[in-house]
């Protein structure tokens, strides 16, 4: 049987409660015996203590036990002056001699089954037993009271502590306070009943919350939203959760226009060819070789629109496999890159130039991935840089990091369109791209790939007056 967070937290709480109850009661019952006893053993004391001052008078008048030790009556009429002994009811008995001067006869009766006179034993100086209890038990606590006379010992008063409250009043008392305790107990563990289910149900609604949002979620409603009702870690996964919703919103939207883009740019070249081969089919045109240029042209733009989308779908994958990553010198990189292209920019009337550090700047990459990222830039400046231009590469090193810069001349981009470069399918003039050949998915491919490599990527406008790429990689750490 499945068992809901609800019940293992009123569950947990309530044993819990349970358990320490269970521990009070029985810590206070075993302080109430220990404590209580303790008690009563003082007040024994105390009252043996009287009975020390009284043989101390009796010995500074005799001068000696055998009054007690040959006559036991006399040890009960001591005794019966603390209220203790079968005599301590009825004073009348004892005589003047045995009172002591000025001692008043106003002694309780001691409870019953609570004597004091069956645990004391009188002991001569020398320790040799006179009169009370014959023997004692290993387990006996002992207490000495000396006896003095003109400060010398004359004899020792032993008080044995009773082990356990065995009398019918503390008895009665003890059996009072606990069943007082267990009411108590039996209050606290229904208001603990009580609170647990409180606060589990306070605990468990946000997750409930959390589930159907998730419900709902899994349902494919983006949009959702859960309210943040506290800061705790709760509180902190129901903002992520919110987070989430939103991500997810944002990509499907993103998906949507991603798929409307792409149908958009495969439906205009498919449309041209369409036209231009039924025309074909149906007489109206004739197949000359412009009109075939023309066609192999647009299969051309869809050719490359593909490869893009390939290229783009490749550099999706996340992260570069660190197998396939090389020490590199961008420097020697960029220089051999100026090299190879600078023809073909000439060849549009476009100068390109290297303003390379000296020193290498190395990074750990991926060849042909970096490759590709120059080339795309290059692609992007030769097709709308306006001619006569310029293009120019650089690369400076600021701490740890390698920035490399492709910058080109006019035309520029407006300052709306700078954070929006490196979205898929994006142009700033759709018209202009076409025209030269643009999918719209090269600065998309360069973004994936640098950050793959752990680097970064942006744009700017340029001091030539057109647009300047910065790339920021992390600098290989050569003694490792």
């Amino acid at each position: 049987m499945k068992m809901t967070i609800f019940a293992k937290l009123l569950i947990t709480i309530l044993t819990t409660a349970f358990v320490v109850i269970l521990f009070m009661m029985f810590f206070m019952n075993w302080s109430f015996r220990t404590g209580f006893a303790d008690y009563q053993y003082r007040y024994d004391l105390e009252r043996a203590q009287r009975l020390v001052e009284r043989l101390e008078e009796t010995w500074a008048i005799q001068q000696s036990w055998d009054s007690l030790r040959l006559e036991r009556r006399n040890w009960s009429l001591l005794l019966a002056e603390i209220g203790e002994g079968r005599l301590a009811r009825r004073p009348e008995h004892l005589g003047d001699e045995h009172r002591g001067r000025n001692r008043p006869l106003n002694n309780p009766a001691p409870p019953p089954n609570q004597s004091l006179a069956g645990r004391l034993r009188l002991l001569d100086g020398n320790g040799a037993m006179i009169i009370g209890l014959p023997s004692l038990r290993r387990e006996d606590k002992v207490t000495n009271l000396a006896i003095s006379v003109d400060q010398q010992i004359v004899g020792w008063l032993q008080v044995i502590q009773r082990p356990l409250i065995n009398d019918q009043i503390a008895e009665t008392f003890r059996q009072q306070q606990a069943h007082n305790a267990y009411l108590i107990a039996l209050f606290a563990v229904g208001l603990s009943l009580l609170i647990a289910l409180i606060a589990a149900r306070q605990f468990v609604r946000p997750i409930k919350r959390l589930m159907q949002g998730a419900k709902t979620l899994s349902a494919g409603h983006y949009s959702t939203q859960i309210p943040v009702s506290s800061s705790d870690e709760l509180g902190d996964l129901a903002q992520r959760f919110n987070q989430l919703a939103e991500s997810l919103q944002r990509h499907q939207e993103l998906r949507a226009q991603w798929i409307a883009d792409i149908s958009h740019e495969l439906r205009t070249p498919l449309a041209v060819l369409r036209s231009e081969i039924e025309a074909i089919q149906d007489g109206i045109r004739n197949p000359t070789p412009e009109r075939i240029r023309s066609l192999h042209a647009e299969v051309l733009s869809l050719s490359k629109l593909v490869d893009d989308l390939h290229q783009l779908s490749l550099s999706d994958a996340g992260d570069t496999d660190p197998s396939e990553l090389e020490l590199l010198d961008v420097n020697e990189l960029l220089s051999d890159w100026v090299q190879t292209n600078s023809s073909r920019l000439a060849s549009k009337g476009l100068h390109l130039e290297a303003q390379l550090l000296a020193q290498p700047l190395m990074i750990q990459a991926d060849y042909k991935s970096l490759r590709q990222v120059f080339s795309n830039l290059l692609e992007n400046s030769y097709r709308y840089t306006d001619s006569p231009g310029r293009v120019v590469v650089s690369s400076q090193r600021k701490a740890n990091q390698a920035i490399l810069v492709v910058q080109d001349s006019a035309p520029g981009v407006p300052d709306a369109a700078l954070p929006r470069l490196f979205d898929r399918l994006f142009r700033v003039d759709k018209s202009r791209s076409r025209a030269f050949g643009g999918s719209g998915l090269g600065l998309s491919i360069c973004k994936n790939i640098v950050e793959g490599l752990g680097g970064q990527i942006y744009a700017q406008h340029s001091p030539l007056g057109g647009l300047a790429v910065y790339l920021e990689f992390p600098l290989a750490d050569l003694k490792s």
